[in-house]
């Protein structure tokens, strides 16, 4: 909605501006700013540049093509030809309809004089700037992002916390995938989130979700590894309830701002205490210690990921995103 209010107004604002100065086809300039206001700011503002760049383009193309062959329509085609081939090899895709509608404005003419040039490059300038201006208010989306984030380690506690409790557990037969489906859903969403709120700003800190969502994702590729490797298991070994604790464990206080060195100093103490324990008796509890082994060495790399992604912040995403830090050295 806000988008469709931004175009009505912004193309009238446009019209009268070019109006008041006087410019003919005063009615381009509201086409223009139409056009122009995309998604994200960042989006108009790239468009923007692009469509004046390529304006200095077509003025050179659409002068040679009208004064070699003259002002009639087979001279708007070879301009056109030439304008396209150039335009698509330097990425101005977004540039060639405002431009080659402003071309059409020489043939209708038959004028290409400096004035005339002028007036051209005025439409296109109060378009595409009153379209820039007004498309560089969005309407903040962290409280959005941030619920998203709650929502995103809310799941993460559930396929934990149900790790937890099915390692422990001979009959897994209700014990599926599916609580990774809402997962992966949610990050799905946020990522969307994320690219659209940095593409609203103008400050590196707002990568910050980008990397937090991609984090997570890293984390939920590794606990589809391990729900996997619970699920080969078919003994309940005497370590298998230490496991099961750490799980237990990261599953309460994995969130946003621990960077999981206490998580990461337990899981080296639970795989100390498996070293030293009693060799396993049967073939079936070798297997099973095995998968334990690889459950840990998983779990290392989940939790080592979240401590990459806390080492890698600034200090200004720390202040900005973390509370003032609080939490840093948990």
């Amino acid at each position: 909605m806000l988008k469709l209010v931004k175009i009505a107004v912004g193309s009238v604002i446009s019209i009268f501006l070019a109006d008041m100065l006087g410019l003919r086809y005063s009615t381009a300039a509201g086409i223009i700013t139409l056009l122009t206001i995309q998604d994200t700011s960042r989006e108009t503002i790239i468009i923007s540049v692009k469509r004046i760049c390529a304006f200095l383009l077509a003025t050179v193309l659409a002068y040679t093509a009208f004064h070699v062959v003259g002002y009639h329509v087979f001279s708007y085609g070879i301009f056109l030809f030439l304008f396209i081939a150039c335009c698509i090899p330097l990425h101005f895709g977004e540039a060639v309809s405002v431009n080659a509608v402003l071309a059409t404005h020489y043939l209708m003419e038959k004028n290409m004089s400096f004035a005339f040039i002028g007036n051209e490059a005025l439409l296109l300038l109060i378009g595409a700037g009153i379209g820039t201006l007004l498309n560089l208010y969005m309407p903040g989306k962290e409280k959005e992002i941030r619920l998203m984030q709650h929502r995103l380690e809310e799941d993460l506690r559930t396929v934990l916390s149900r790790m937890a409790e099915y390692i422990g557990k001979e009959n897994r037969s209700d014990y599926t995938g599916s609580c990774f489906d809402k997962l992966q859903a949610d990050i799905a969403a946020g990522k969307k989130q994320a690219f659209a709120y940095m593409n609203n700003t103008f400050f590196q800190e707002s990568k910050y979700f980008i990397d937090y969502m991609n984090m997570r994702e890293q984390q939920t590729v590794v606990l589809r590894d391990i729900y996997k490797k619970i699920m080969r298991m078919r003994t309940v070994l005497p370590q298998t309830a230490q496991v099961a604790e750490l799980l237990d464990e990261t599953a309460v206080s994995f969130g946003e701002s621990n960077n999981a060195r206490e998580l990461l100093a337990k899981r080296e103490e639970v795989l100390r205490r498996m070293q030293v324990s009693e060799l396993p008796g049967t073939r079936q509890e070798f297997e099973d210690r095995a998968v334990l082994y690889g459950i840990l060495t998983d779990l290392a790399y989940f939790l080592q990921l979240k401590k990459e992604f806390a080492d890698s912040l600034t200090k200004e995403q720390v202040l900005k995103y973390w509370d003032g830090g609080a939490g840093c050295g948990r």
